[in-house]
């Protein structure tokens, strides 16, 4: 265990590191955009187009790192299916044994139950139009 805990210590210093070594070489990369558009334009302008290209670069980085990340939850979604459409089909399975059962031991309940909530769903048209939306609203 300590030597994977070290393991991961040596790891984290490198890649820190190494994060240190990219914002330079970013950095030096920024200046020599800039020298370079100097010699073509005047050094107020040559800054503007820098920080503009730079801002390009950055949106394009997003777009892709945002396409790459729905298309790898796109992937696990296919291959698992949607957590909440698991958690629905097992609510659904136990509320249906326990619904079963109950039925079962009372039919006579049962069969006065459902026949009120016919009659009332037939007879009120605002309790039939109130569950009519709140279904669609599932």
């Amino acid at each position: 265990m300590q030597a994977l805990a070290t393991r991961a210590a040596i790891m984290t210093a490198a890649i820190l590191i190494a994060a240190v070594f990219f914002v330079g070489t970013g950095a030096f990369l920024c200046v020599a955009l800039y020298e370079a558009l100097k010699l073509l334009f005047v050094p107020a302008l040559a800054a503007l187009l820098t920080a503009g290209i730079l801002l390009v670069f950055a949106f394009i980085v997003i777009a892709i790192g945002s396409s790459v990340a729905k298309a790898v939850e796109k992937r696990a979604r296919k291959k698992h299916g949607p957590a909440t459409a698991e958690i629905g089909l097992e609510l659904g399975r136990l509320l249906g044994e326990q619904v079963s059962r109950y039925a079962g031991r009372n039919p006579i309940r049962v069969l006065i139950g459902a026949t009120i909530a016919g009659l009332a769903i037939g007879l009120i048209p605002s309790l039939r139009g109130f569950l009519m939306r709140w279904v669609k609203g599932l």
